[in-house]
């Protein structure tokens, strides 16, 4: 009888890891409940404590703003 092998441990998963997979977990489940991303980045921006005038908006996609633009000159 061939022996049989030993179930490996699940692998420990850092806490970056964790929080990635908490994440998508969450958005899976607010895909599936209907909610767009659009509504969850406005949802998330209102319940931001925003002081001053000088608080920057969030952008429409998570991909909008200044950090990709290219250098002048």
């Amino acid at each position: 009888m061939p022996k049989a092998a030993k179930p490996t441990p699940p692998k420990k998963l850092s806490a970056t890891e964790k929080m990635i997979q908490d994440c998508v977990k969450r958005a899976q489940a607010r895909k599936r409940s209907g909610q767009t991303d659009r509504e969850w980045r406005e949802q998330y921006a209102s319940s931001l404590k925003t002081e001053g005038e000088d608080a920057v908006p969030l952008s429409a996609t998570p991909f909008d703003g200044d950090t990709n633009k290219k250098k002048k000159g």
